[in-house]
């Protein structure tokens, strides 16, 4: 059996070639509650798995828990669901999220100043810098009332 090395190198040095076919989209609803985030990303791991690369993957799931809680927890004014569109083709995935409350453009939003100690440091304000270094576009846009944020992964 190999070791992890030989395992991690022939899992980062080999081709990966996507089997799902070019232009899949999905347009989901998400309710507005903590739990939908799990199901959808439960969803994500079933469905893209087997073409995607973990790493695109994991990356696209790390920022939409973010992005997603964000509205769930923060957004008081959003009402209805949250609008989720995957589009899939060829080396990328494109997403949107959009949800009905006033403007919030989360894209110029900078970390919170760290602290010297854990006690001294703010809690939150690291999800979108997160989001940010995750993700190769990060765009937001307000049209007719709905904020929509624009994700893009290239696989």
């Amino acid at each position: 059996m190999a070791g992890w090395r030989e395992r991690w190198l022939t899992f980062w040095h080999k081709p990966q070639t996507a089997t799902m076919p070019t232009g899949v989209v999905w347009n989901l609803r998400v309710e507005r509650e903590r739990g939908a985030v799990g199901r959808l990303n439960d969803r994500l791991e079933q469905s893209l798995r087997p073409s995607v690369p973990e790493s695109a993957l994991r990356a696209l799931q790390v920022a939409l828990d973010e992005l997603l809680t964000n509205v769930i927890m923060h957004a008081e004014q959003a009402s209805g669901p949250i609008e989720f569109r995957l589009a899939r083709s060829a080396g990328v995935l494109d997403v949107s999220i959009s949800y009905l409350a006033e403007e919030f453009d989360p894209t110029g939003r900078q970390s919170a100043p760290g602290g010297d100690s854990i006690e001294t440091s703010q809690i939150g304000g690291l999800g979108i810098p997160l989001v940010r270094a995750l993700m190769d576009d990060f765009r937001h846009e307000y049209v007719d009332g709905h904020n929509i944020l624009h994700l893009r992964k290239r696989c």
